[in-house]
């Protein structure tokens, strides 16, 4: 039996929503307000033909007929002020000249058909990363075309591509950390439906998507900081987290009409999108407390709709006291970037530098860092909010040949140390440009110079190994020598007796001669070379910022 207009009011979730047949249900929640009227493409923009009716204190709604096709809409509160609906799952330019955009509904579409639907995800231990800007990653900055690179992805050993915001945002927001519509795909990059392709086609190739998630403010165009005063918002206040350092309205998790927002937000894009899991921005400005408001209530509601999807989180400066019990699934580990760029760049990155060596590479040791597990790291060289490595190094005079050294072994080191790595955009071949929050466009043709050549077969020869040895991607590691004067480090990684990795790097400007212990003795090789047979200690040359890593077992 078709459904009747009171029964679709009695079920209107907020936003529009298509119940089929042409029926199509409005609705907001405004609470203290006298009066909701719906204005939209279907009649005229009229401020007063479709009134909303409250149908339970605080919430609006109404159901209209409508023949197929695509429609925008608004809403108009207390016949006064003019919103766009904050549920709105795409949005469109307002009608005439008017800024505020409409929100848009598909009537009678049919819905997407997933082709990879039967694909599993990899275990968290698995993950090498990739984050992705999908404004730069391509000339073109649309899903379409980097669904077009997905081959290239596969081909580096990428098992997860984390997306930068890709929700509608401030005009002015290029990276999309001022969200103003948390539902809606952001117009620039394509449809709907261009996002579900891209995903789809990222599963047909193996690779998680997630997304980052904003969710401890939004930007002031926001409708839910348009439609009250601050002070007496039903969604912001000053919450469980930090005072938000860049003056945005901040969400109070503290209030059940934040809550259930967020997790509408988080229900839409796993569900919806067949998102496999989201990086949280800015941890610190959500917070938490003694009762598991803010942060572990968010992971719970998350884990309800998807307990398998990966939940990581971004909290700088790191705080392991905040995240470790949150219900997160890893958590971005800041200091692996920042020791390793004072490391490989010879710079200074507080509180690391080349100078205070054992501190410095102290970092590479999960026992030293405070969380649960060693998985719960996720590694990185670059990131968004970071200079690009090879932008620092040429910025101290190095030589072309000394940079990509320098670029090959800290890759060496991200591999292969404990955690699950992450690479940003362009890393792979040595993109240079420097940071900036506005069109960036990476270099692809640089990945087609020699230099660019050589470091992109080196992640990939570095993915093969990772991906083939579980001694990596598992918890053990062993500090066998760290030696402060000749800034040379020996590892040991291990999964049983049979499969044991060994990594020697050298930080310094200077061949260095080293002595290896092995963790047991028998046939030790290079990946790609040949085997050799060797008892406890293993003497080897160091040329200058040169790593080299034994593989356990004949080649």
């Amino acid at each position: 039996m078709d459904m009747n207009p009171k029964a679709a009011m009695e079920k209107a979730e907020p936003g529009a929503i298509d119940h089929g047949e042409g029926l199509v249900t409005f609705a907001i929640y405004a609470p203290y307000k006298k009066s909701v009227h719906l204005i939209g493409s279907f009649n005229d923009w009229n401020q007063q033909q479709d009134v909303l009716a409250e149908r339970e204190p605080g919430y609006w709604a109404t159901a209209l007929h409508l023949d197929q096709g695509s429609y925008q809409y608004q809403f108009v509160i207390d016949q006064e002020l003019v919103v766009c609906d904050p549920y709105a799952r795409e949005v469109a330019d307002g009608p005439g000249d008017q800024e505020q955009p409409a929100a848009v509904v598909r009537v009678g579409e049919a819905s997407y058909r997933w082709e990879h639907d039967d694909w599993l995800r990899h275990r968290l231990r698995d993950l090498i990363i990739y984050e992705m800007h999908v404004g730069d990653f391509t000339d073109e900055g649309t899903f379409a075309s980097a669904m077009k690179k997905l081959d290239h992805l596969a081909d580096l050993g990428i098992s997860a591509i984390e997306l930068m915001p890709v929700y509608e945002a401030a005009p002015n927001d290029y990276w999309g950390y001022e969200p103003t519509f948390l539902l809606a795909p952001r117009r620039s990059y394509g449809s709907p439906d261009d996002l579900r392709r891209f995903v789809d086609a990222a599963h047909a190739h193996d690779m998680a998507v997630m997304l980052d998630m904003v969710l401890a403010h939004t930007g002031h165009e926001h409708p839910f900081n348009r439609m009250y005063p601050y002070e007496h918002s039903p969604w912001y206040g000053s919450g469980l987290g930090e005072e938000n350092q860049y003056g945005l309205p901040t969400f109070d998790y503290l209030k059940d009409p934040t809550n259930f927002f967020v997790r509408d937000v988080e229900i839409h894009w796993l569900t919806t999108y067949h998102i496999d899991g989201f990086r949280y921005d800015y941890l610190a400005g959500i917070g938490a407390d003694a009762e598991g408001k803010g942060l572990p209530n968010l992971m719970d509601r998350a884990r309800e709709i998807q307990p398998d999807a990966f939940f990581i989180g971004e909290c700088i400066p790191e705080d392991p006291q905040l995240v470790n019990n949150s219900g997160l699934s890893a958590v971005w580990h800041t200091r692996s970037r920042m020791a390793l760029q004072a490391l490989i760049a010879e710079t200074e990155v507080e509180p690391y530098r080349l100078s205070r060596f054992s501190e410095a590479v102290q970092v590479l040791d999960p026992a030293t860092q405070d969380y649960r597990s060693p998985q719960f790291m996720i590694n990185y060289l670059e990131s968004h909010d970071d200079q690009r490595l090879k932008h620092i190094i040429q910025e101290s005079g190095v030589d072309d040949a000394a940079t990509l050294k320098k670029l090959t072994l800290a890759a060496t080191i991200l591999m292969t140390i404990p955690g699950e790595p992450m690479l940003y955009q362009g890393q792979e071949w040595g993109e240079a440009s420097a940071a900036r929050t506005e069109k960036n466009a990476i270099n692809w043709q640089t990945s087609q110079t020699e230099p660019g050549k050589a470091l992109l077969a080196h992640y990939q020869r570095m993915s093969r190994i990772r991906r083939s040895r579980s001694s990596i991607r598992g918890d053990d590691f062993a500090m066998a020598l760290l030696d402060e004067q000749k800034k040379c480090i020996i590892y040991h990684r291990r999964f049983g007796e049979s499969d044991q990795v060994v990594v020697a790097a050298n930080f310094s400007s200077q061949e260095q001669n080293v002595s290896a212990p092995l963790p047991q003795p028998g046939y030790w090789h290079e990946p790609e070379g040949d085997s050799f047979e060797a008892q406890e200690i293993f003497d080897c040359k160091l040329d200058a910022y040169t790593a080299i890593v034994l593989l356990s077992g004949k080649s």
